[in-house]
């Protein structure tokens, strides 16, 4: 297994500082709802669960309810705090999910869980850490238990100008984000995100982040996933079905 990089970040590096409470409105796609269904079917009534990476919540809070316990590590204070204000309004899930600052590959919590997750998070994680990575989550396996992920793709990487890909209302505010893309290697891009705000027609405040963008392709995930002792067994990087996940490369495994 190769050398596995630091992916802790802080106050300073954490790419989400200015746009956190931003998140939902314009990085959420066509294919979220689908998405969402995706890993929330795919939790076992009454089990327990982990989630890495979850964000601001879409998909906790659409897995939580099927589970007696989910764990969720998030390496960001601002996506935390995002999380942890939406679950203060929901007391159901109050004694359910837990919440902890914890990167990924290098973490080990003593337990093991019945349904394991990972969603819109590889794109950040290098592919000499993937298998360390996926080790982690072997390790966390309760037997029976099963791993999902998102992000396995064989698409070639775009090169685009900057160009708006979304824009919301909140009141007389407008928020925007803008992005551009430039391919660096076959499975590595640059991306730089552009988040504007206006006041009707003025430009207010403009936060810019870049970022590197690893793609993930199926044959050496499925490598990589064997290597640990899990098999892919279902997804569609798997089984190309031509759904409306086609895009998304989600991929479920189980131990061998």
């Amino acid at each position: 297994m190769e050398t596995v990089p630091d992916l802790t970040v802080t106050s300073d590096t954490d790419p989400y500082g200015a746009v956190a409470g931003l998140y939902d409105w314009l990085h959420v796609g066509p294919g979220s709802t689908d998405l969402v269904s995706f890993f929330a079917e795919l939790a076992p009534e009454g089990g327990t669960g982990l989630e890495i990476g979850p964000g601001t919540g879409r998909m906790t809070l659409a897995v939580a309810p099927r589970l007696s316990s989910l764990y969720c590590l998030e390496r960001s204070a601002f996506m935390r705090t995002i999380l942890l204000t939406k679950l203060a309004s929901l007391p159901e899930l109050r004694e359910k999910v837990t919440v902890l600052d914890e990167a990924v590959p290098g973490f080990s919590l003593g337990r093991t869980f019945d349904y394991v997750y990972v969603s819109a998070v590889f794109e950040h994680v290098p592919p000499d850490a993937r298998q360390a990575l996926f080790a982690g989550l072997a390790e966390h396996l309760a037997p029976g238990g099963i791993v999902a992920m998102d992000m396995v793709e064989d698409e070639v990487i775009p090169r685009f100008a900057e160009r708006e890909i979304r824009s919301v209302r909140q009141g007389d505010c407008r928020y925007t984000l803008s992005t551009a893309v430039t391919p660096v290697q076959p499975d590595l891009g640059q991306v730089r995100h552009v988040y504007r705000t206006y006041l009707n027609d003025e430009l207010l405040t403009t936060h810019t982040v870049e970022r590197e963008h690893h793609m993930h392709r199926p044959a050496a995930v499925f490598a990589d996933l064997r290597a640990v002792g899990l098999e892919p067994v279902a997804g569609t990087a798997l089984t190309k079905t031509g759904t409306p996940l086609d895009d998304k490369g989600t991929l479920v495994a189980k131990r061998v």
